[in-house]
């Protein structure tokens, strides 16, 4: 009977033994490979014009220098005006380099017309007395642009990007953006300021796209989980978060003044070839008479 007892207990040990090996057994099978490792993170995209917006125009002929008897002051357009795009501080780069930059190829024009050329100046007021006084007249223009954006698209987490030293996951939308606008030229004698003409060319409307990419927030739900327990394991309850989605953090990378700039760069030859066109000599000629006689009148 003892020796019947002592098979017994053997014999559940056996079995015990044997479903704990077998449970351990499935529960190997059962846990997943480990997770291929996540790709490198990628690079935000790099602005084309490296935070240096400039224009070029090269003009189609040109004269002997200084064959023409007339001196004109260049003044760098004037861009803050009212509910410009340009006088948005995000645009402030932009607005500066395009107005610089057609400074210096209005210079460009006038001296391949054979006149004479004084600046550029940044502004009116940087313009000296002695400048006004020997020159002819001045050519002062303003430029007005707007740029109306709609998204395009829905926000997509674009995944891991490397930004400020840091690996952080990104989210990104595109946008179009319609553009449009005025040029003004004023040409004026410079002592009064009295405007002799005045060329306004409407600017034709131009849609760039372009992309924005932000910070990407990461959203989680607490759910919770309920082990029932095996053999003895006791039942078991705890809780666990869930990614469940992304929301929009900080912009990292503004596309809007890449494409403000891409669609000055398609209007920018338009613009600068009616100027070539619009300075006329025998006008300029004809304008200083009437220059003298201001002056003559207004005893300067």
């Amino acid at each position: 009977m003892e020796r019947s007892a002592n098979q017994m207990r053997i014999s559940r040990w056996v079995i015990g033994l044997s479903l704990l090996v077998w449970a351990g057994f499935m529960l190997a099978c059962a846990t997943p490979p480990p997770p291929m490792p996540p790709p490198p993170p990628k690079q935000l995209p790099a602005s084309a014009w490296g935070d240096r917006y400039t224009y070029r125009y090269d003009p189609p002929a040109q004269k002997k220098a200084a064959s023409i008897p007339a001196t004109i002051i260049v003044v760098n357009p004037f861009y803050k005006e009212t509910d410009s795009t340009l006088a948005n501080p995000t645009y402030s780069k932009v607005a500066k380099g395009f107005s610089s930059s057609m400074g210096v190829d209005t210079d460009k024009v006038l001296i391949a017309k054979g006149m004479t050329s004084k600046g550029p100046f940044a502004t009116e007021d940087e313009i000296t007395y002695s400048d006004k006084k020997v020159s002819d007249l001045a050519i002062v223009p303003k430029v007005f642009l707007t740029a109306d954006a709609r998204y395009i698209s829905k926000w997509l987490v674009e995944g891991n990007y490397y930004y400020d030293e840091q690996t952080i996951t990104v989210m990104s939308r595109e946008f179009e953006m319609k553009i449009g606008g005025w040029v003004s030229f004023v040409m004026q004698e410079p002592l009064s300021a009295q405007k002799m003409w005045i060329k306004r060319l409407e600017l034709p409307e131009t849609v760039v796209k372009g992309i924005e990419y932000y910070k990407a927030i990461p959203q989680y739900e607490t759910r919770t989980h309920y082990d029932p327990g095996f053999l003895f394991v006791p039942p078991t309850k705890y809780d666990y978060k869930v990614l469940v989605g992304h929301n929009p953090g900080d912009m990292i990378y503004d596309g809007k003044k890449e494409a403000l700039a891409d669609a000055i760069k398609q209007m920018y030859p338009e613009i600068m070839g009616k100027l070539w066109t619009y300075v006329d000599t025998d006008e300029i000629i004809s304008l200083k008479e009437k220059v003298k006689e201001i002056r003559e009148l207004k005893r300067y």
